[in-house]
């Protein structure tokens, strides 16, 4: 039988929504609505009674509300992304790759492990080993937006994210598909921002995907700033491959994908 006290605390979590309980967020509640005791014990209680399930990342729950007529997971693929987020204040992971073209729209599949970008300085959390795929790329702030409550790259960071590391986004096939789905605008001159740290090849690269993409334009414009120098490639450096005499890009693994575009 439920007490009152954890009763007012299960309300008020379902009125605030809350996906991702910790111990820290039921202290908080339990001090909101007047109740006492160990918040650990609680979590405890919840979670034998069917209100918390289970998460690898330690300390946190997901929260399981009575609306759903029993103790069902959401299915939400981000679960222990949102945990991450909840236990840690300022964590920098952000969804990147696959993960963000799908949050986007721009994927039409989900990937097989979802992908975080996160700082060189920055630890890979436990709890996601094997389950998630990690790129060390760090996108200005500006390049980062928020769907659904989580922190992605947007369409300017995911397509500099790719100029810098393409061998980070594992779906190849996908790639050329959405890329090749014109018109692929974006904000330039934010571009152009987002690369101003980056490197010569990055630059090409990114300028390369947009050509690629038809926006011949934003590639041209990219270029003007940085006239390329030496050859960028995208894939293997082997024969073959498709060479862009604009951008100075040899492309060795994505071109067979690409409809649109082309190289010279």
């Amino acid at each position: 039988m439920i007490t009152r006290p954890v009763a007012d605390i299960i309300e008020q979590l379902e009125l605030d929504g809350d996906t991702i309980v910790t111990v820290d967020r039921l202290a908080s509640v339990m001090d909101e609505v007047g109740a006492t005791g160990s918040p650990r014990m609680l979590a405890y209680e919840l979670q034998r009674d069917g209100w918390l399930g289970t998460l690898r990342s330690r300390g946190a729950w997901e929260f399981l509300p009575g609306s759903r007529a029993g103790s069902y997971s959401s299915g939400d693929r981000f679960l222990e992304f949102r945990a991450q987020h909840a236990l840690r204040m300022g964590w920098p992971g952000v969804l990147a790759m696959e993960s963000s073209a799908s949050l986007l729209g721009l994927a039409q599949r989900i990937p097989d492990r979802e992908v975080i970008a996160l700082p060189d300085d920055a630890a890979f959390p436990k709890a996601m080993n094997g389950q998630w795929r990690c790129v060390r790329i760090e996108i200005p702030n500006e390049g980062v937006t928020v769907i659904n409550d989580l922190p992605t790259w947007d369409r300017e960071g995911l397509l500099v994210g790719i100029g810098i590391r393409p061998s980070g986004y594992k779906d190849t096939p996908g790639l050329g598909q959405w890329l090749s789905d014109p018109p692929f605008d974006v904000d330039t001159d934010k571009v152009l921002r987002l690369l101003a740290s980056a490197s010569a090849a990055a630059r090409q690269r990114t300028a390369y995907l947009l050509q690629a993409s038809g926006n011949r334009e934003a590639a041209h414009k990219i270029i003007d700033a940085n006239p390329p120098t030496e050859t960028a490639w995208i894939g293997p450096r082997s024969q073959g491959g498709r060479y862009d005499s604009v951008t100075r890009v040899s492309d060795t693994r994505l071109h067979p994908y690409l409809s649109v575009g082309g190289g010279s």
